[in-house]
């Protein structure tokens, strides 16, 4: 019955309540678990009716204020009823780097109160669920994003600065969740050749390490031997692995999900942060495949 009542359900899910199950596909095919941030990361859900105007604007700001949310330890994922070839044009369009989730039918729409009432089309509408999976914000429309990075700050128990517009916390994460000073300059990220990344990895007690942020599949059918795989949307809850927060190269198939894990790490303090130019497509160095190896599941 509990399912049932969840499937009816026309209002949004207020705050408080426990999020409800979501095991949807993202529009690069990863699959996307509700529960698996559980203890690890917020997510914001942005449900959206349409393609207009509307919805490009908002999810301009949000990508425009994305690195602050995931120094909030917060990752943003838009949700509509479109196949995920669709997904991925509209997302290449928007120019936003947070994934796009495919909704058939609506259902998890209805599950959180944000679907229409006979038409299995999603409502506009934004979720906070916590760490603890429970609804921190509750919101139809779509709401400014100065809204939701307070909700996500008295998620995380910290001040927002609210003098830049709502753009970074005041107070800093403690231990290695740590938050950069919102008032010094990100690190800059350095683009770089694959000859040249490799020199940096083969000096001798070399500190970088290489990071290969794509996906499984991609990474077992090429990479580079030196690699580190850590997925570019698992990044925010798994950084603590490579145990240093500077000195490391990002490479993935081209050169956006790269960009946007140095993004990340710069966003939290990291410094000496390189993305490899062209990415596998372009690399010229050693080569290898196969199931990954234990050693880059660090």
């Amino acid at each position: 019955m509990g399912v049932i009542r969840d499937m009816l359900r026309l209002s949004p899910l207020p705050e408080g309540a426990l999020a409800p199950p979501l095991s949807l596909t993202a529009d690069d095919g990863t699959w996307i678990k509700l529960r698996d941030f559980e203890g690890n990361l917020n997510v914001l859900l942005v449900f959206f009716a349409d393609e207009g105007e509307g919805t490009e604007r908002f999810v301009k700001e949000l990508e425009a204020a994305r690195a602050r949310f995931e120094a909030l330890e917060t990752v943003i994922f838009a949700v509509n009823t479109n196949r995920t070839d669709r997904l991925r044009e509209l997302r290449a369009h928007f120019r936003v780097q947070f994934h796009f989730v495919y909704d058939p039918l609506a259902l998890t729409a209805r599950a959180f109160g944000a679907s229409r009432r006979a038409l299995p089309m999603c409502r506009d509408a934004v979720f906070l669920i916590g760490k603890d999976q429970k609804v921190r914000l509750s919101e139809r429309g779509f709401p400014e994003v100065i809204t939701l990075l307070r909700a996500v700050a008295a998620a995380q128990g910290v001040e927002l600065d609210e003098d830049r517009a709502g753009a970074g916390p005041a107070a800093a994460q403690s231990g290695a969740s740590r938050v950069r000073d919102p008032g010094k300059p990100a690190q800059l990220v350095q683009e770089i050749t694959s000859a040249e990344a490799e020199k940096l990895l083969d000096q001798a007690s070399s500190p970088y390490l290489l990071v290969d942020v794509r996906t499984r599949s991609e990474v077992e059918a090429d990479r580079s031997p030196d690699a580190i795989h850590i997925q570019v949307d698992e990044l925010p809850h798994r950084y603590h692995e490579l145990k240093q927060t500077q000195q490391l190269i990002f490479v993935c198939q081209a050169g956006d999900r790269s960009a946007a894990a140095a993004e990340f790490m710069t966003s939290i303090g990291g410094h000496d942060i390189y993305t490899v130019n062209g990415g596998m497509s372009a690399w010229s160095g050693r080569r290898a495949s196969g199931p990954i190896e234990p050693k880059n599941r660090t």
